[in-house]
């Protein structure tokens, strides 16, 4: 009886433990605990706010392939659209989409020259 109560107070002590380390850890996402992710963070490399505005034309054309969920509660209506996983790859050089990844199912290319066909008119 006496080991069962130490090998029950050894699972609950350490199941606490791991709990609480990984509540600190989500807690503290740019403190001592995470300083090597948060250094990676901070060297991303991030578009001016006019560059900003002239990709977000271009993202928002894709976002209609993108189904949100609806959630309504009492006058408003909510949008969701966390579970759409959109990825476009701009080339640098010119203005040219390489590739559309919306909710992890490549586009094709006339399906991307489709949407730009639309936008442009």
């Amino acid at each position: 009886m006496q080991k069962l109560w130490v090998v029950t107070s050894i699972i609950v002590i350490s199941g606490v433990f791991i709990y609480s380390m990984i509540y600190i850890s989500d807690m503290n996402k740019c403190s001592w605990v995470r300083v090597y992710e948060c250094s990676k963070q901070e060297n991303k490399n991030l578009v001016d706010p006019q560059k900003y505005i002239e990709l977000k034309k271009t993202w928002d054309l894709f976002l209609k392939n993108c189904k949100p969920i609806i959630k309504e509660e009492e006058n408003k209506y909510f949008l969701d659209y966390s579970k759409c996983d959109l990825k476009i790859d701009i080339s640098k050089e010119k203005s040219w989409i390489d590739s559309v990844n919306i909710n992890w199912k490549d586009l094709s290319r006339e399906e991307i020259n489709y949407n730009l066909k639309i936008w442009k008119k």
